[in-house]
């Protein structure tokens, strides 16, 4: 498979994916493959709002998340989320991406004030449950054990070759231990759900108002980030 073959497959799952997420949450709007910093829209509000021109952004965004407010009372507020997905398989004895690819883009995707933001790596079915945990802890140790990076982390095993039958299986294991057992669940289970539990700081950073006028560049990344957001939140409810 030649590297455009292979990139056109990532895609193609991408779709898949965010398809099987929009039907087993209904009320979210889910987007695959979105490439919101092509606007010249958002280009002229950087420039009114920070002065200067707009930086390089993330060049295309691989599942876009937006869930409406709570509306039972309970004063959860509107969400947006974003996944990077990365697909892995097997050429020989080698495997063709490293454990740490698609972090550098998870990270960018932090600048745009998402609430969080995800890491999925998808492993062909070749792959044994023994290779899955240990790329699975390689990567978990990387992204949190050392870094504790802001990044959520979802191994998934695809089993089956027709994509439109295709089980996207959550890999489930105790990370920390190289050890454990692997679990395999369906995303298409439905009790099955995604927890969060790493917010982006861009948006839920911990300092008072008042004080962040002690740190000046951190107060420009909140409000570069702030702006961000409320563009994709309008261009997504245009769409």
């Amino acid at each position: 498979m030649s590297e455009r073959e292979f990139k056109r497959r990532e895609i193609v799952l991408t779709r898949e994916l965010a398809s099987r997420l929009q039907r087993k949450f209904p009320l979210f709007r889910i987007y695959a493959n979105k490439c919101p910093s092509r606007s010249p829209r958002i280009r002229k509000i950087w420039y009114e709002v920070f002065h200067e021109l707009c930086p390089p952004l993330q060049p295309e965004m691989d599942i876009i998340i937006l869930e409406p407010p709570d509306t039972s009372g309970a004063g959860i507020a509107e969400k947006l989320r974003a996944i990077e997905i990365k697909l892995y398989r097997k050429t020989d004895t080698r495997v063709s991406q490293s454990f740490y690819k698609g972090i550098e883009q998870s990270l960018a995707l932090l600048r745009w004030g998402f609430d969080n933001v995800g890491l999925w790596q998808l492993f062909e079915e070749s792959f044994t449950d023994d290779e899955l945990r240990n790329y699975g802890c390689r990567t978990w140790f990387y992204i949190h054990g050392l870094l504790q990076l802001p990044i959520e982390f979802t191994p998934i095993k695809l089993i089956g070759d027709r994509i439109e039958h295709m089980r996207f299986q959550v890999i489930q294991a105790d990370w920390r231990n190289n050890l454990s057992p692997i679990r395999l669940r369906d995303i298409d289970d439905p009790t099955f759900q995604f927890s969060y539990t790493h917010d982006n700081p861009f948006v839920h950073f911990h300092v008072p108002t008042s004080q962040l006028a002690n740190y000046p560049l951190l107060h420009d990344f909140i409000r570069q980030a702030g702006t961000l957001r409320q563009f994709l939140l309008e261009w997504l409810r245009n769409r």
